[in-house]
């Protein structure tokens, strides 16, 4: 991936149209949650990002600070994990919630909490990402059908008579009470210990849409697919920022990306609407990987303009940019990151804010 100064003037005629088609009534916050502190070991220095870009970005540039951290993992969920030398899965704390010990994962959850967020007044944004398994039992199909298959098997040998009908029945009440339990007393120990944060879920609410499954190339969330999210309200509910995830791939067309971020967007505003106690309605902020997962190659000024256009038009507060540590890990990566945001990404995070100057600045007085 090599990065042209080529690129700089159609990524800021590509801006442009971004002011033109973002309406301006509200702030659009942008999070730096990309871990360029790994360059620092190849002499490259990000620190000032925030200065020259207009973003919030943790102090010194750290992974986890005063500004945004991410909790992978955390705790003790239960969860069936792969032995890398064998390809086999194993229990952790009993492999499914309905097994699993909530005490334990929450001692340790605070334990990893306290490790990772030492500051007792941080008052960032706190973002819990868990992706074992999903509370809505249904939705654990594909990699994570193993969870299914086990629940099952439990209610087998618990009641070994029952009809298959009756004990799926029976895996789905149980899997999705316990599972209840893991996630929401996490929220709400999180919550509880750094008080003064923005606490949520990564990922929340999914939406399955333009995945090439049953919802196809459908932009909404199927009619199913938010009658699940209805039911798990609780989680945004206690939640004080919603999070959706709109990584995009290089197979999709770009009318088809757009697609999968509108229809995402759009489904966690809708429930931030219908949760409780919340006026002003919970806040959207959206998580964006700056490289296509399926080929790892540098999202398209196009798309950027594209991406973020979708975002505010259906209700996104906000950007968090994400990025993993396997994308900078090399000198040759972070100079060639360096690159790009100097020439495509950041032009355009620019050009939004300064449209924000423009178009509300502050009073003047008599």
């Amino acid at each position: 991936m090599v990065v042209s100064t080529r690129m700089a003037l159609p990524v800021v005629l590509g801006a442009l149209v971004v002011l033109q088609n973002i309406a301006t009534t509200k702030s659009f916050e942008v999070y730096w949650n990309i871990p360029t502190f790994m360059c620092s070991q190849f002499g490259l220095d990000f620190s000032g990002v925030n200065r020259t870009y207009a973003v919030m970005q943790n102090t010194n540039d750290s992974f986890r600070g005063d500004a945004v951290s991410i909790l992978y993992d955390p705790g003790k969920f239960p969860a069936l994990l792969e032995k890398p030398s064998t390809k086999t899965l194993y229990k952790r704390n009993g492999g499914v919630p309905q097994e699993g010990n909530l005490t334990e994962h929450l001692e340790m959850f605070e334990r990893h909490l306290d490790e990772l967020i030492p500051d007792r007044n941080f008052s960032g944004i706190g973002v819990i990402d868990f992706e074992s398994w999903r509370p809505i039992y249904r939705q654990n199909f594909g990699s994570l059908q193993p969870y299914k298959d086990l629940s099952v098997r439990i209610e087998k040998e618990r009641h070994p008579f029952w009809s298959a009908s009756h004990l799926e029945r029976e895996a789905t009440r149980r899997f999705e009470a316990t599972g209840r339990d893991f996630m929401e007393r996490t929220l709400l120990v999180a919550k509880q210990r750094r008080p003064l944060a923005a606490w949520g879920y990564y990922a929340f609410p999914y939406c399955f849409n333009m995945n090439g499954g049953a919802n196809g190339g459908r932009e909404n969330c199927s009619p199913e697919v938010q009658r699940e999210n209805n039911r798990i309200l609780w989680l945004f509910d206690e939640s004080d920022i919603i999070f959706p995830s709109v990584y995009l791939r290089q197979k999709l067309s770009p009318t088809e990306r757009e697609q999968l971020i509108r229809g995402r967007v759009r489904e966690a505003t809708r429930v931030a609407q219908r949760t409780i106690g919340s006026k002003p309605r919970r806040k959207v902020l959206t998580y964006l990987r700056y490289v296509y997962t399926d080929t790892i190659e540098y999202l398209k000024e196009s798309d950027w303009v594209n991406a973020l256009a979708a975002m505010k038009s259906t209700g996104s507060d906000g950007l968090i940019l994400w990025g993993s540590s396997f994308d900078l890990n090399t000198r040759q990566k972070c100079t060639t990151f360096k690159a790009y945001l100097e020439n495509t990404l950041g032009p355009i995070l620019n050009s939004l804010q300064q449209r924000y100057i423009v178009e509300n600045p502050p009073e003047q007085s008599v």
